[in-house]
């Protein structure tokens, strides 16, 4: 069973890798362009895999064949999604794009591996000591249970709301333009 998941966990990893590199979002040029507002080819694809996954990963837990565990929202989130946004603002990766950039060959995507070690090992031995400071105030992550409404009036809207953001955006912005 062990192996199984490994190879699944392969296989999904070099279907996402390549799918990555394919669309072109692994390039930095297309990431800088994202966080400077002129790109959205990011910003669809993400969209698009978002939208989809939630309204899959719901259907089959209300189905149940899969259990859905929000995870809690809590600070230790907020500055670590800080300091990641910032590493990616900088070097153009994300785990992902990493990864896919490293299957490319491109040698810059080593470094920010060695980074991304780095960060690791400044969250290990820090962890301890500040985490009960971050885990204070702590809330659940379904916005649907903060609210106390049925997770469906959450999910159609947001789905419509990132569905016409995507559409607006084709309207509008041409992705094939030379940003720099």
């Amino acid at each position: 069973m062990l192996l199984i998941n490994i190879l699944f966990g392969l296989v999904v990893g070099f279907i996402f890798g390549f799918i990555l590199t394919k669309t072109g979002v692994t390039k930095y040029p297309r990431v800088m362009g994202m966080l400077l507002l002129k790109d959205f080819k990011i910003l669809k694809f993400m969209l698009t895999a978002v939208t989809s996954s939630m309204i899959l990963f719901y259907l089959l837990g209300d189905f149940g064949l899969l259990k859905v565990v929000p995870k809690n929202l809590d600070w230790g989130k907020l500055v670590g999604g800080l300091i990641f946004g910032t590493g990616m603002g900088i070097l153009g990766y994300c785990p992902g794009t990493m990864a896919a950039r490293i299957g490319e060959g491109k040698k810059d995507s080593i470094l920010a591996l060695f980074g991304t070690a780095i960060g690791i090992l400044i969250y290990a031995l820090t962890i301890k000591p500040v985490k009960s400071l971050f885990l204070s105030g702590e809330i659940n992550g379904d916005i649907s249970i903060l609210l106390g409404i049925n997770r469906w009036f959450v999910i159609i809207p947001a789905a419509v709301i990132f569905i016409s953001i995507i559409y607006f955006v084709n309207k509008k912005f041409d992705d094939n333009k030379k940003i720099f």
